[in-house]
C-alpha cells in the first residue's frame, strides 16, 4: 500500500471512530462522522419547518465541529503516513491495517463514546453510536 492510500485509510478510520469532543448543547465525545450526522439531521428538521427556531445555531454547530476536526485529522493522517512511509511497503501495510483494526475492534468492544444525544445511553461503543 502506498503512503499515499495509508494517508486515506488511516484519515477515513479516523473521520468514522476516533472519539473527538463535540462542544455547545452539551459536552460529548463522539466521532466526526457522528457529528457530521447529527448536524445533517439537524439541518434538515431545520430546512422542513422553514429555518424558524434554534434549528440553524444546532446544525452549524454539529456540522461546523464535524468539518473542522475532520479537516484537522487530514495532516495528522497525513504525519503518521509519513512515519510509516520509510518501512517497506507490506510491512507499512500490515501496521496500518493492523492499527485500524485494533482501534475499531477497542471502539467495538469497549463504551468509549459519551453520547448525551443518544436515545439509548450516554456511554456507548461504536455500533451503539450509529444506531
Amino acid at each position: 500500500m502506498s503512503p499515499r492510500l495509508v494517508r486515506w485509510l488511516l484519515w477515513l478510520a479516523a473521520v468514522v471512530a476516533l472519539p473527538l469532543p463535540l462542544l455547545g448543547i452539551g459536552s460529548a465525545r463522539v466521532p466526526p462522522l457522528h457529528q457530521l450526522e447529527l448536524g445533517a439531521l439537524a439541518l434538515a428538521f431545520t430546512l422542513a419547518e422553514h429555518a424558524q427556531g434554534v434549528g440553524k445555531l444546532v446544525s452549524a454547530l454539529f456540522l461546523g465541529q464535524g468539518l473542522l476536526w475532520t479537516a484537522l485529522l487530514w495532516p495528522a493522517a497525513g504525519l503518521v503516513a509519513r512515519a510509516l512511509a520509510k518501512l517497506p511497503p507490506l510491512t507499512r501495510t500490515r501496521a496500518a491495517l493492523l492499527v485500524v483494526m485494533l482501534g475499531f475492534g477497542f471502539a467495538v468492544a469497549r463504551p468509549i463514546y459519551r453520547t448525551p444525544y443518544s436515545a439509548h445511553t450516554a456511554r456507548s461503543t461504536l455500533l451503539e453510536v450509529y444506531r
